[in-house]
Order: structure tokens, then sequence, then C-alpha cells
């Protein structure tokens, strides 16, 4: 996939990680049972990484788990790379009034793409890879 940068996106570019039954039934059940969101982001890591996100022209729009996330372009102040405890890089997009964070991690399809799609749009700089684990 091409990256997809600002000037030149369809209305919106979604990255999504493959249809997943598990994963499809406990975005169900946190449907039904919406305090499970921010209880599953409490107590499991994994929940809080978005597993799709959707870029506009107008910002990001990321959902785990946990919950919805949406960060305008202007208003991302930064862009950190960082590793799990098990070794996965992942990339936290932080925005500040009100605090809100999405954070991706390496396995999403696309990741490089999407890293540097968000970097340009948000005007952060570019990619800087870290050394292995």
């Amino acid at each position: 996939m091409a990256t997809a940068i600002f000037e030149q996106m369809d209305d919106h570019v979604i990255f999504e990680y493959e249809r997943c039954p598990l994963r499809d039934r406990a975005h169900a059940v946190a449907r039904v049972l919406p305090f499970v969101r921010p209880l599953a982001g409490l107590v499991w890591p994994a929940a809080r990484r978005a597993d799709r996100v959707q870029l506009s022209e107008d910002g990001i729009l990321a959902r785990s788990l946990s919950g919805y996330a949406r960060i305008p372009w202007d208003e991302v102040g930064a862009v950190h790379r960082s590793r799990t405890t098990w070794g996965r890089m992942t990339v936290h997009v932080v925005a500040a009034n009100p605090s809100r964070q999405i954070e991706i991690t390496e396995s999403m399809p696309a990741f490089d793409d999407l890293v540097a799609t968000i970097l340009h749009n948000a005007g952060q700089g570019e990619v800087v890879h870290l050394r292995a684990a």
C-alpha cells in the first residue's frame, strides 16, 4: 500500500487487522456492556492498542477494545515510538487538552506506511527506526 499523504487522501484511509471472531465478540460485548471498555484498558494493556485506525483530512480516529479516540491533525502534540514489555514496537499519537492518546502496534497491517502518513500529516518529522530488542 502506498503512503496516503494529506493532499492525496481519499475521504479516509483505513488500517485494520484481518477479521477475527474473538475480537469481534469482545467488541460486541463492549457495545452491550460499555463499562467493560475502560475496565479492559486498566487490566489488559493490549486492550488499549488500536485494532482499527482511520485517517482522514481532519485527523485520526482509532478503535480499541478500551474505546475510541479521535485526534485532529492540528492537535497532535507528539508521536512517540517505544517498545512494549515484550519487545513489540508501538507508536503513540499524543494530544493534550483534553489529554488523549492512540497506541498502535507494529503488528498492524501496513504499519510503516501508517506511521509515515501520521508523521507527515501531523507535521511531526520523519520515521526513526529503533534497533531490535
